[in-house]
């Protein structure tokens, strides 16, 4: 692998370590103005997608400082107007977020394939979010309100 493919290999992680780190998941966990209950099934559901997403940040980060670079852990975008919706609402959007982040890393597979340890981690990356969306829609499903 050339210097070039490596460093692009290494932009392209650190670009999907911000959307990851400071997406709509971490920032709901963060911040947590929800509900009044501090053990609801949703925070659980949330704080533990949360964890498992940190940890798979940490291996981006552990593979970036290993190839030498100073790693870049972004901001939050401002989704201050989220504190003053439904729960309910709020797994919407969360469900939302997390298609986005499949459809980045699903772009990101061809761009880290001449990279095999960024390969190996967009797929994991991939893998995991996906099942993150599949937990998300359950939450969402639960937490609806009645209709009826």
């Amino acid at each position: 692998m050339s210097e070039t493919n490596s460093h692009d290999a290494s932009e392209l992680l650190n670009r999907l370590l911000v959307r990851i780190y400071r997406g709509l998941l971490q920032y709901s966990v963060d911040c947590w103005p929800w509900t009044d209950a501090e053990e609801s099934a949703e925070k659980r559901g949330l704080e533990r997608m949360a964890e498992v997403q940190r940890r798979e940040v940490g291996r981006l980060v552990d593979t970036l400082t290993g190839r030498g670079l100073v790693v870049d852990f972004g901001n939050y975008p401002d989704d201050s107007d989220l504190h003053y919706v439904s729960l309910d609402y709020l797994l919407g959007k969360l469900v939302a977020d997390e298609e986005a982040i499949v459809l980045e890393l699903q772009a990101a597979q061809s761009e880290a394939s001449h990279d095999t340890v960024a390969s190996r981690l967009v797929a994991d990356l991939l893998k995991l979010e996906k099942e993150h969306v599949s937990e998300l829609r359950e939450l969402a499903k639960h937490a609806a309100p009645a209709t009826k």
